[in-house]
């Protein structure tokens, strides 16, 4: 939308959006509130105290883009929120990000927000612009006239304050809070129940094992906690005394959690459940068990390798070195994830939770004292219960609150249908989404950017969620909503004596503030709790024991609906996660990391059957289910069993704003209602179907179009007994060659990267946090197709092989080298790209006329071309960085080291005296990788971590016998055993 067309409907314009923040008053330099209006306009020319132009500001919050809860801290300039990077006092995530949280401002100056209450016109069924006054009026007519125990409140998971205050709304009314996260894990909570007597998600410390076994759970993407799971596994990723941790990956489909195990396991689909019961069979049978099995040994003693490996797929030899490796290490099993969730899935659960119980690693490595809150999500059956009640008339009033149903629950319940029967559905919504647009109220809510509340991921954290700039449209807090509507409502007339939800959250901390901080006044505290961001309390420590209900347990095999001759597994997004990440254009545009493709969808087929078929990569066919069918184009990979297919959720939506509709399938859609009997959660992997080619081809969207490098040795591995036991030169070894020039001399800086293979995992959030920092534009999926991608580092994937046959992934951030003898710079004719003094390839954009030159003579491929002044739809323009340069067409551009935080770093150690400490400066891809696979530094400095990392027996240079003399030493990847 053009400025012209943007004029009127936005509510307020960037120019006067920021008169308006510069008399936001001290308070908010505090607090970070800017929820209440202002009465008087002062010019800028007057300098607010709280803002100092060119100086940026930071508030800490928590994310919400998930059910994490990962600590947040947001760069302000200018009262406009331009960057979001991890909180390093948060326990969850330590400073770090994933590519959705790195993307989340995009949804708060996404263009297709809410921007103003809607109700339906019953004459047209259109849903028109209306003020807060009479949105809330309507809403109150609605309460006043509702009998008791006929409005449901249907929200995300809202622990902590929120959930206290929605319960308190809803009492006098007799109403119902359903919580619904479309992946609440029920089996792990049911086989918790089983197993140990407690209904819920403990903590899984990754970081305190050496040996992980994860059962389908993809912990590098959506389980549980990500990034927090990533922590850990780079920690067991560390190399000590030629020893490093082992991960073991048991799933049909090779993922990128898969891809990172040192071993991937292809079981037949459903059959897990069997291959743990065969492990703890070795385990007691060998007496390798560290706790007495009890009535285990009996369930377990059926489960022979043999019978098992018959059952599975899987060789007795491999079921028996899992056992040992198992058994002999601080190990921990992990199970769940998509693969896992179908008919028998509390059944695969518990016989995870007899391997844990069997090794001893309750207490240790499995922490119940520090539980998630995602278990106090109310299960899939319980949603299906919902739904029958809405058909049957029940339900007068659904609020839904930042929940998509008719999207992410099975086509099956018709939930469209079911809402239609529901006389007044309110969305409290910031898109209109599958289920918003169906609504006939809409009180769009103020993101958690831009209003109050805390969090509580787990036990022992409660992260706070401040504003961090003014609405950027005319929306309010759902918390501010409730209580205004409540004020005119005759049954929740005394129920809050707070006039905004603000209050409510801060008499709630009053509560807990002398527990926490016994003798601290409570200003004090509150003003402690905004700047860090977070409370953490230590767990009381919890006794374990093996419940007796576990015997009664009784393992069955998978069931699945249809007669077709492959098994469907829909598995979540890291990118999009259910779908709601599919409205940032900057998630749509960052690479699948095993497919590459962007902005679509794609079916994972096995290369034989694909090859039977004749189909290649981007040939569509019709996939046939019980469900329906639905039509889509083909990645052929190796990583998939012959008799599945895969496809990822997240894309498909009809509605939710123009990067999210019209892209891609939702197999959502298809998916029937089955329930695992045990835990009522979705039974996903229940589904068996029938692929027919549809004999067209097109090309399937992508960045990477090779799948191996060939004998290039880009992406270098190397044994694990092999480190330390050759001359430690770096990379391969040619002879010297003279250069024509003096070797360039540096005085104080030469900035460099280490870059460890063993950790980077894929995951793109480096991508994303450059994108974000250095105002880099998406370009849509016509431009992709052209190659004409303009990212700055690109994940580069590679399929090679093992010694064994089996699959090898190895992944490989890609970006400009900052080489000391560029190929870029000679080959200039106006000399846009020079060698500073510090080592890096400057671009200086107002010489460069766009001769492109310089990328067809750069050897790694990294730099990129404006084709075209590319657009950010205001006001995704409010999210640009003011330190760096738009760049407009005919420019050419690249990585730059994030050079604006070095000048700044550099400027503030200037004032001090002294040269930049290690550390002091973190580029915006280093601050982000959750695996700390990314170090950057001053390479002149010995001590530094990026110097000492470069001098790595495992350090090598990416093409380096073409004597570019990168700056850039990549580790390799570290070779392991397989079992």
């Amino acid at each position: 939308m053009s400025r012209k067309e943007n004029k009127g409907k936005n509510g307020m314009k960037r120019r006067d959006f920021l008169k308006v923040i510069g008399v936001a008053g001290g308070t908010a330099a505090v607090a970070g509130s800017c929820s209440e209006p202002v009465e008087q306009i002062i010019p800028y020319v007057i300098p607010p105290e709280n803002i100092i132009p060119g100086v940026p500001k930071f508030y800490a919050t928590t994310c919400r883009e998930c059910s994490s809860g990962c600590g947040l801290v947001v760069k302000n300039r200018e009262g406009r929120a331009i960057k979001v990077e991890g909180n390093p006092e948060s326990p969850i995530n330590r400073g770090k990000t994933c590519a959705m949280g790195q993307a989340s401002l995009q949804g708060l100056y996404n263009p297709d927000r809410v921007r103003s209450p809607l109700v339906r016109n019953t004459e047209t069924q259109r849903l028109e612009a209306i003020g807060w006054e009479r949105g809330e009026g309507i809403l109150t007519e609605k309460l006043n006239s509702l009998g008791s125990g006929k409005i449901v409140y249907l929200s995300n998971n809202v622990s902590g304050t929120y959930s206290k205050f929605v319960a308190e709304f809803l009492r006098p009314l007799g109403g119902k809070h359903y919580v619904y996260e479309t992946f609440s894990h029920e089996p792990i909570r049911k086989a918790n129940s089983i197993v140990f007597g407690r209904d819920e998600i403990p903590s899984y410390r990754i970081d305190k094992a050496d040996y992980l076994l994860s059962f389908g759970a993809d912990y590098l993407e959506t389980w549980l906690s990500a990034v927090s799971n990533s922590i850990g596994y780079s920690k067991l990723r560390d190399i000590d005394h030629g020893k490093t941790g082992q991960v073991v990956h048991i799933e049909p489909r090779s993922g990128m959690t898969a891809s990172n195990a040192d071993t991937w396991v292809a079981a037949k689909p459903g059959t897990e459940q069997y291959l743990a019961l065969g492990i703890a069979n070795v385990m007691i049978s060998k007496g390798l068990n560290k706790v007495a099995p009890g009535p285990i040994a009996r369930m377990v003693s059926g489960y022979t390798p043999k019978k098992v490996a018959a059952l599975t797929d899987v060789s007795t030899d491999t079921i028996e070195k899992i056992a040992r490796d198992f058994a002999s290490s601080k190990s921990l099993a992990i199970g769940g994830g998509a693969a896992n969730t179908g008919s028998n899935a509390t059944e695969t659960m518990v016989a995870v939770n007899i391997l844990n119980y069997l090794a001893g690693n309750i207490g240790k490595t499995v922490d119940f004292s520090d539980s998630l809150s995602i278990s106090d999500a109310n299960s899939f059956s319980d949603m299906k219960k919902l739904v029958e009640e809405m058909r049957s008339g029940k339900v007068e009033v659904l609020i839904v609150h930042n929940v998509n149903p008719v999207f992410t629950l099975p086509g099956e319940l018709k939930v469209a249908e079911a809402l239609e029967k529901v006389p007044f559905v309110v969305s409290l919504s910031s898109f209109l989404d599958e289920t918003s647009e169906k609504a006939h109220l809409v009180l769009p809510e103020s993101t958690s950017f831009e209003s109050w509340g805390d969090y509580s991921p787990k036990k022992s954290v409660t992260g706070i969620t401040q504003p961090v700039m003014r609405p950027v449209f005319n929306t309010k807090s759902a918390g501010d909503t409730l209580i205004s509507v409540s004020k005119n409502v005759e049954a929740l007339k005394n129920t809050f004596a707070e006039k905004k939800y603000y209050d409510y959250l801060r008499s709630a901390w009053k509560k807990r503030a002398e527990a926490l901080s016994p003798g601290t006044s409570f200003e004090k505290f509150w003003k402690k709790l905004l700047v860090k961001g977070s409370v953490t309390t230590t767990p009381a420590p919890v006794n374990v024991a093996l419940s007796s209900g576990v015997s009664s347990v009784s393992f069955s095999d998978p069931q699945f609906r249809g007669e077709g001759d492959f098994h469907l597994i829909a598995y979540p997004s890291h990118r999009f996660l259910d779908g709601r990440g599919a409205n940032k254009p900057w998630l749509q545009e960052l690479p699948d990391a095993l497919t590459t493709s962007v902005w679509d969808s794609w079916l994972e087929i096995n290369p034989a059957v694909a090859a039977k078929m004749g189909l290649e990569d981007g040939s569509y066919v019709k996939v046939d289910t019980p469900g329906g069918s639905f039509e889509v184009q083909v990645f052929v990979y190796e990583g998939i069993r012959p008799d599945t297919i895969a496809i990822p959720i997240g894309q498909g939506h009809t509605s939710y704003g123009r990067y999210a509709k019209g892209r891609g399938v939702n197999p959502f859609a298809l998916l029937p209602a089955a329930t695992d009997a045990l835990s009522g959660g979705p039974s996903l992997l229940s589904t068996k179907a029938n692929v027919s080619s549809l004999r067209k081809r097109d090309l399937l969207v992508r960045t990477q179009y090779t799948k191996s490098q060939g004998d290039r040795h880009v992406a270098k591995t190397i044994a694990l007994d092999q480190i330390g036991h050759h001359n430690g030169a770096h990379g391969a070894h040619h002879s010297e060659h003279p250069d024509f020039y003096p070797e360039i001399e540096y005085s104080k800086y030469r900035w460099g990267m280490a870059i460890d293979l063993n950790k980077c995992t894929g995951c793109g959030a480096c991508v994303t946090a450059c994108s974000a920092e250095n105002n880099i534009p998406f370009v849509g999926k016509k431009q992709m197709a052209k190659r004409r991608e303009m990212n700055w580092i690109r994940i580069e994937r590679f399929f090679e092989k093992n010694s064994d046959g089996s699959l090898d992934v190895r992944f490989l951030p890609m970006l400009c080298q900052q080489c000391g003898n560029a190929p870029c710079e000679p080959v200039c004719p106006v000399f846009a790209t020079y060698h500073n003094h510090e080592g890096l390839n400057g671009m200086i954009y107002n010489r460069c006329v766009g001769t492109r030159y310089c990328a067809n003579n750069c050897t790694y491929k990294v730099r990129r071309f404006n084709w075209y002044t590319y657009k950010f739809p205001e006001p995704l323009n409010w999210q640009l960085n003011p330190d760096v340069t738009v760049r407009s067409k005919g420019i050419m551009e690249k990585c730059t080291f994030c050079v604006q935080r070095i000048s700044y770093g550099k400027d503030l150690a200037k004032d001090e005296g002294r040269l930049l400490r290690d550390r002091e400066v973190l580029t915006a891809c280093e601050q982000a990788c959750p695996s700390d696979a990314i170090v950057f530094g001053n390479l002149l400095d010995d001590k530094s971590r990026a110097s000492v990392l470069s001098e790595d027996d495992r350090g090598y240079k990416v093409l380096e016998v073409v004597n570019t003399k990168p700056a850039i030493t990549y580790l390799k990847k570290v070779k392991q055993e397989r079992v």
